[in-house]
């Protein structure tokens, strides 16, 4: 009698659609099962399709970019003003939307817009933004520059020329320049430490499942900016530290939830997400993937007003607002900001008030968002390089959004880590102890800290408008750097507290049935819902075949043999949960 293996992945099972910075909404589709059969020479395999209520819903990023195309950059004092049309939407604008609409105007005999339909929009350097915030200079030590920490870039979608774009921002404003390379399939996690004295930026593709390939998502130009984005300015905050970006190969949250785990599996860093999908019941589920030792989560509140988002909304993750910046560039200059009309943030339908915020802030039934935030208006925006696919030329925008606001913040907690080992203490985890607790709770070291944001709105809700002390478009506020960070330096470490999540296992120990009389049975197992699962079947007799659907494997036996026999069922999430377990198969003569 001959014994064969069997083994399947069953998809990660998805409650909305997803954006970057923004929302989305999906439609159910039925399960769809294919089977092999066990006879078959070899490993035999089979594959099912759950329900996705995101099914055929269209995941696009929604960063903001302002409607013009900048000259390159001249490195001045003063930041740049520059007039752009108020015609089109910043939100996702990309360079080929805008050449497009530049093509229509002179199609039509049109030329630029008036003056009476123009915005001015005022972008900063990376120096510029280093000075408003109080950032240390690029002659500071190493750990001011974050050396030997690693913040992870979890985008969807491939950007081809993502090396070359990071190469002319570092070389038009003077940073540190970054080795590239990029991970092999077959590459040892976790990542070897990263380096204390220079940029690396390691290219990572994922798959749907958060496994490892060679193989590149397809191009997409939205979420192609927003890689950029986050990329340079990670960078431009913490010039020493590694930055890994992840790939996912779709827009998906199971995609992205599973990119956010393969993070996880490459060592203690700081992950940013700049994307978004409206929050639903689901939302706590995925919960497990921003509960690694040794992480920090960040994430955008998004461009969408009152809408709360995930994985903002988590407890788990530092959720990002943005404000509107203005700053006169000179080094002694005072930066003045006020809420950006278009920040996301407002209370979670959904999540329970965290602890953290149930002794610090007053008027919150359930988690509220924003936590902190950072320059977010691409009108007050920051200088972004981009390189279309086949060319060579680089090209200039002044990006904005919470998308923006988010990479920037993770440079600041990287910057704390590396300040942190210098001086033998773990990295922070997670920040809201420290933001909420530790800082935010002393008035005096709050006031040194955070610039508190108390003007401006994004909507007309009672909690909408911006006030003293913590609110939700812009949070705690923005950060005094120096300050900030030598709190964090002297914060306890956060702790993460593991999300409660059902381990996989099997509920079937026993089969039975008769000798050459068809047997039909079921192996029954559970497994969280918020992650994908492979399966192996190993001591499977000849003729015995199986189709699997969620919590069940359908065992199909035509003829079976008088016998025992012992099956091998191993199960594994993509978290790294693994049970195996054994099902007794006793076939009795007739």
């Amino acid at each position: 009698m001959r014994s064969t293996s069997l083994s399947w992945t069953l998809g990660l099972l998805t409650a909305a659609a997803l954006t970057a910075c923004g929302g989305g909404d999906g439609s159910s589709s039925d399960a769809s099962v294919t089977t092999q059969s066990a006879e078959l020479p070899g490993s035999a395999t089979l594959s099912v399709g759950l329900d996705d209520p995101a099914a055929g819903a269209l995941a696009q990023p929604s960063f903001h970019a302002a409607a013009v195309e900048l000259d390159e950059p001249d490195n001045a004092i003063e930041p740049h003003r520059t007039l752009a049309s108020s015609g089109l939407s910043t939100k996702g604008l990309t360079l080929d939307v805008l050449d497009a609409a530049v093509r229509r105007r002179a199609l039509a005999g049109g030329e630029a817009a008036p003056l009476a339909t123009s915005t001015v929009v005022t972008t900063y350097t990376p120096a510029q933004v280093r000075a408003a915030y109080g950032l240390p200079a690029l002659t500071a030590s190493s750990a001011q520059l974050g050396a030997g920490q690693t913040i992870y870039i979890v985008n969807a979608k491939h950007d081809p020329n993502i090396a070359a774009e990071l190469a002319a921002f570092n070389s038009k404003f003077g940073l540190p320049t970054c080795t590239t390379r990029t991970l092999a399939a077959t590459a040892t996690l976790p990542l070897a430490a990263a380096s204390k004295s220079a940029c690396e930026l390691v290219i990572a593709y994922s798959t749907a499942a958060g496994a490892l390939t060679a193989t590149a998502p397809a191009y997409d130009s939205g979420w192609a900016t927003e890689i950029a984005l986050d990329v340079q300015w990670a960078h431009a905050i913490a010039p020493l530290a590694r930055i890994v970006l992840i790939e996912a190969p779709d827009a998906s949250v199971s995609s992205l939830s599973n990119a956010v785990a393969l993070a996880n599996k490459m060592g203690s860093g700081v992950v940013s997400m700049s994307f978004g999908a409206a929050e639903g019941s689901w939302t706590t589920g995925y919960d497990s993937a921003f509960s690694t030792a040794g992480m920090t989560y960040l994430a955008a509140t998004g461009d969408d007003g009152t809408q709360v988002l995930w994985p903002s909304v988590s407890s788990k993750v530092l959720a990002v607002g943005g404000t509107t910046l203005t700053y006169s560039g000179s080094g002694s200059g005072t930066r003045s900001e006020t809420t950006w009309s278009g920040t996301g943030g407002g209370t979670s339908a959904y999540v329970a008030l965290p602890s953290y915020q149930s002794g610090s802030i007053g008027g919150y039934a359930r988690r509220a968002v924003a936590d902190v935030a950072f320059n977010a208006d691409p009108n007050s925006g920051q200088y972004v390089a981009l390189i279309a696919p086949g060319t060579t030329a680089t090209r200039w925008i002044s990006a904005g959004g919470t998308s923006l606001a988010t990479p920037q913040w993770a440079g600041l907690v990287a910057i704390a880590n590396a300040m942190r080992a210098a001086n033998g203490k773990a990295a922070l985890g997670p920040t809201h102890a420290a933001i909420y607790q530790q800082i935010g709770a002393v008035p005096t070291v709050y006031a040194a800290a955070f610039k508190d944001v108390t003007t401006g709105s994004h909507g007309t809700c009672a909690t909408c408008a911006a006030v003293t002390g913590y609110d939700t478009p812009t949070g705690w506020g923005t950060p005094n750097a120096g300050a900030l960070l030598t709190s964090l330096g002297a914060a306890a470490s956060g702790t993460t507290t593991p999300t409660t999540v059902t381990a996989p296992r099997l509920t079937t120990t026993r089969l039975s049935g008769v000798a050459a009389q068809a047997m039909s049975a079921s192996i029954g197992y559970s497994a969280p819902s918020s992650s994908s699962l492979s399966i192996g079947i190993a001591g499977v007799p000849s003729g015995m075949t199986f189709t699997a659907a969620s919590g069940a494997i359908a065992v199909s036996w035509p003829k079976p043999v008088t016998g025992s026999y012992t099956l091998t069922v191993t199960l594994k999430d993509n978290l790294g949960q693994t049970a195996t377990g054994t099902v007794a198969v006793t076939i009795t003569a007739k």
